[in-house]
C-alpha cells in the first residue's frame, strides 16, 4: 500500500445472499465540458436506511435501484474475530480470522460456515479470489502465503514479505502476482516464482504499487497512484510506458483482468482508464465542494459499473451514462475500501468508527458491508 495512507485491514464481515442484477452497456470517453454531477449531500435523501433481513440498512438510487446491506457475526465463539473477508459471486463468502483460518459460508447449502484452511501463524490478513472462481489466495499477518484450489489438491505455501502483498490472482487462477515495485509472478501449481524487472522511476518519484492484474492475454500490470506499468514476460526488459490519470490520485484499482484501472482523486473525482491506451473512459464526480478526496474506487469486473467512497458516502455509478445509481451515508465512519465482487453486482465497503464517537480513543471499530441489488 502507498505510504501516503494508512490502510485499516481489519474487517467485520457484511454479507446477504440476494441475486445479482445484470448491469449496463459498454463504456464510452466524455466531452471534458460535459455537466457533473449534484454535490454528493444532494443526492443522500434518496438512501434513507430502512431496516433490512439480517439487520443491514437497505435503500434506493437516483434512478430507483435497491441495495441491501447486511453483516455477518463470526461462524463461531472460538474462530476468533473476523480480520478480513472475500466473495465468489453470489454464492460464497469467504471469511478469514484473527486466529489464522478461512471459513466459507455457501448460500446454496444452507449459509453453514466450513474450515477451508488455515495460515501458519496469526491472523489472515488479506484473502483473494480468481476471477472464475476456483482458486484463493491467503496471506496471513507473518507473510505466509497459501495458494488453493477450492475443488481440492494440495496446497502451495510460500513465504513472501508481507508488504509486497496482498497481490492478486490470474483469472483463470493459475498465476499470483505480487510486489511493491518489481512484480512477482508465481505458478499456483508448482509454486516457482520469476521476478519481472522494475520500471525506471516517473518524475517526481514512485509510490508503491496497490493494485495488480494478469491480462486474458498473459500481461502483467501493476498499478500505483503515478499509473499503471504493463510488463510482457515474453520481453519483460521493454520499458512501456506509465498509463496514469493526470491526476492528484489518493487511490487505484484494478479489475480482475487488468483491462480497466479506476483512479480516485484528492478533488472528489472517479476516473476509469484504459491501462493499454490510456484513454479516458470516464471522469466522475463523486463529492463536489469540500471533499474529503476519493480514498477507494474500484471497477467492477466488465467495466460497466464502478463504485468510490468519499467519506461517510459510497457511490455506485454506470460508468457509460455517468448515473448514480446507489449512494449511501455511513453515519459516524468513514468508507476506507470498496472491493468488486468477481462475477456479481455485489459490492463490499469496509468503514472504521470516527474516533470521536468511540468510549476508547484510538480503538477503532471496523465493519464490512456487503451491498447487493435488491431483487
Amino acid at each position: 500500500m502507498s505510504s501516503a495512507r494508512t490502510r485499516v485491514l481489519t474487517l467485520i464481515l457484511v454479507c446477504c445472499c440476494v441475486a445479482a442484477v445484470g448491469i449496463g452497456i459498454g463504456v464510452a470517453r466524455w466531452p471534458s465540458d460535459a455537466p457533473s454531477e449534484p454535490p454528493a449531500t444532494t443526492a443522500t435523501t434518496a438512501t434513507t436506511a430502512t431496516t433490512a433481513p439480517g439487520g443491514g440498512p437497505t435503500g434506493s438510487g437516483p434512478d430507483g435501484a435497491r441495495y441491501t446491506l447486511a453483516k455477518m457475526a463470526p461462524p463461531g465463539a472460538d474462530a476468533g474475530r473476523i480480520t478480513t473477508i472475500a466473495a465468489r459471486g453470489d454464492d460464497l463468502v469467504l471469511l478469514g480470522t484473527s486466529k489464522g483460518r478461512v471459513y466459507a459460508v455457501d448460500h446454496a447449502k444452507g449459509d453453514a460456515a466450513t474450515l477451508v484452511t488455515t495460515t501458519k501463524l496469526g491472523a489472515v490478513r488479506r484473502i483473494r479470489v480468481s476471477a472464475d472462481g476456483g482458486t484463493i489466495a491467503v496471506l496471513g499477518e507473518n507473510g505466509d502465503l497459501r495458494l488453493l484450489n477450492l475443488s481440492g489438491g494440495t496446497p502451495t505455501d510460500l513465504d513472501i514479505d508481507v508488504n509486497e502483498g496482498p497481490g492478486a490472482l490470474s483469472p483463470g487462477g493459475d498465476l499470483f502476482v505480487f510486489g511493491s515495485f518489481g512484480p512477482t509472478v508465481v505458478k499456483v501449481a508448482d509454486g516457482s516464482r520469476s521476478t519481472l524487472p522494475e520500471k525506471p522511476v516517473p518524475d517526481g518519484g514512485r509510490s508503491a504499487y496497490e493494485a495488480w492484474a494478469v491480462t486474458g492475454d498473459g500481461l502483467v500490470r501493476a498499478a500505483g497512484l503515478e499509473g499503471v506499468e504493463t510488463w510482457d514476460p515474453a520481453d519483460p526488459d521493454r520499458v512501456g510506458e506509465t498509463v496514469g490519470c493526470g491526476c492528484d490520485a489518493r487511490s487505484v484499482s484494478l479489475n480482475g483482468d487488468g483491462s480497466v484501472a479506476t483512479f480516485g482523486t484528492a478533488d472528489g473525482h472517479a476516473i476509469v482508464i484504459d491501462p493499454a491506451t490510456g484513454r479516458v473512459l470516464a471522469d466522475k464526480t463523486i463529492a463536489a465542494g469540500e471533499s474529503p478526496g476519493i480514498w477507494a474506487a474500484t471497477v467492477f469486473g466488465d467495466g460497466r459499473r464502478a463504485a468510490a467512497g468519499s467519506g461517510a458516502d459510497v457511490v455506485v455509478w454506470d460508468v457509460q451514462g455517468r448515473r448514480v445509481l446507489w449512494r449511501h451515508t455511513f453515519p459516524d465512519y468513514l468508507v476506507t475500501r470498496v472491493d468488486a465482487v468477481p462475477n456479481s453486482a455485489a459490492l463490499l465497503v469496509t468503514t472504521i468508527e470516527l474516533d470521536e464517537k468511540l468510549d476508547t480513543p484510538g480503538e477503532r471499530g471496523t465493519e464490512v458491508w456487503l451491498a447487493t441489488p435488491a431483487p
